[in-house]
């Protein structure tokens, strides 16, 4: 199983891709919503890459919730 620190930088990575920003200013305790400004599309975006990048199941219900981090979805994703 990858580590949730890998995860994490995929999470990094793929968010700025997203939100067109670059890596450094990512921040684990950015909001997806709320901070980054991503939208249900682009969680669905994120969900689908982070799944084809790690190999892991991601639960999309749990990311498109109010106040998910950086930070939270590699936990998610790492299944914590």
């Amino acid at each position: 199983m990858a580590t949730e620190t890998a995860v994490l930088d995929q999470v990094r990575q793929i968010v700025a891709t997203l939100t067109e920003r670059p890596v450094e200013n990512i921040r684990d305790e950015d909001r997806l919503f709320e901070d980054l400004s991503l939208d249900s599309l682009q969680i669905t975006e994120l969900a689908e890459k982070l799944e084809n990048t790690t190999g892991l199941t991601v639960n999309e219900d749990q990311l498109n919730a109010a106040g998910v981090t950086v930070g939270r979805c590699a936990e998610i994703v790492a299944g914590h």
